[in-house]
C-alpha cells in the first residue's frame, strides 16, 4: 500500500506543478520536438502512475483478504472501515474502467471521422498538377479543393492526404507553395494528427485535469513550430514566411 500512496502523491504533484513549468520552459519554442516529448512524457508518467497506484492498492486489499479471511467476516458484519475500503476500491476500478472505455471510443470515433474526411476530400479534390506544374505538384498525396479562401491542412488517413485550396494555389508562388506543402508533410511525418487526436481525446475525457487540457493545447502549438522547422530546413525561412503571409492575405515586398 505504501508504493501505491507514493505513486499517487507523485502523480498528483506532477499533474499540478508540471503544466506551468512546461509552459514556461517551452514558451519560446526553441526546441519544439523536445517540448512535445516532455509533455508526452509527463502525461504518460502521470496517468501511468495513477493507474499503477490503483492496481497496487487493489492488490494490497486482495492480498490482505487472501491471507486474512476473517476480513470477509468483518465485511459481512457490516464494519464501517472494511465496507469503506471495499466500496472505495470498487469505485476506483469502476471510474478507471469507464474512463478507459470512453477514451477508447472517443479516439476510435475521432480517427474514423478523420479517415472518412480524408477519403471524401480525395474524391472531391483534384490533383495539384491540374493547377500548377513542377515536381511538387505531382505528389498524389496532395489534392486541391475548390475554395476561394486560402487554406492548407493535412489529415491522417489510409493513405494520408494534404489538402490545399485553389485560393491558396493562386496566392502562392512556386517556392512558397513548396514550403507550405513541406510544412504539412512535416506534420504527417511526425504523426502529429495521431498525437493530437489522442491528446484531444484525453482533454475531452478529463477536462478538469490541467495536464491533459493544457497538454493538448501546448503540444498543438509546439507541433506547428516543429512543422515550421521542417519546412525551413528544406526551403528556407523566407519562403515559408512569405507563403504564410500570402495565405493570410498580407502583402509582402518582393
Amino acid at each position: 500500500m505504501g508504493v501505491a500512496i507514493c505513486l499517487f502523491v507523485y502523480a498528483t504533484g506532477a499533474a499540478i506543478f508540471a503544466p506551468p513549468l512546461l509552459r514556461a520552459l517551452t514558451a519560446d519554442g526553441a526546441a519544439p520536438r523536445l517540448g512535445v516529448a516532455a509533455w508526452l512524457a509527463v502525461l504518460v508518467s502521470v496517468l501511468g502512475s495513477w493507474s499503477v497506484a490503483i492496481v497496487f492498492a487493489l492488490g494490497a486489499v486482495a492480498v490482505r483478504v487472501w491471507h486474512h479471511p476473517r476480513v470477509l467476516v468483518i465485511l459481512g458484519a457490516g464494519r464501517s472501515q472494511g465496507v469503506a475500503t471495499v466500496v472505495t476500491a470498487v469505485v476506483l476500478v469502476g471510474a478507471v474502467a469507464v474512463a478507459a472505455v470512453q477514451l477508447a471510443r472517443l479516439f476510435r470515433a475521432m480517427r474514423a471521422r478523420a479517415h472518412e474526411h480524408a477519403e471524401a476530400l480525395r474524391l472531391l479534390g483534384r490533383p495539384l498538377g491540374h493547377y500548377r506544374s513542377g515536381a511538387e505538384c505531382f505528389d498524389p498525396g496532395v489534392v486541391v479543393l475548390a475554395a476561394a479562401e486560402p487554406a492548407a491542412y493535412c489529415l491522417a488517413g489510409r493513405p494520408d492526404v494534404i489538402v490545399i485550396t485553389s485560393g491558396a494555389v493562386d496566392a502562392l508562388g512556386d517556392r512558397e507553395l513548396a514550403a507550405v506543402l513541406a510544412h504539412e508533410r512535416a506534420h504527417l511525418t511526425g504523426r502529429h494528427p495521431q498525437i493530437l487526436t489522442l491528446l484531444r481525446g484525453l482533454a475531452t475525457t478529463f477536462p478538469r485535469l490541467a495536464v491533459c487540457r493544457d497538454g493538448a493545447r501546448e503540444v498543438g502549438r509546439l507541433c506547428e513550430m516543429w512543422a515550421d522547422d521542417g519546412a525551413i530546413r528544406h526551403h528556407g525561412r523566407a519562403a515559408l514566411l512569405s507563403g504564410l503571409l500570402a495565405m493570410s492575405g498580407i502583402a509582402t515586398e518582393t
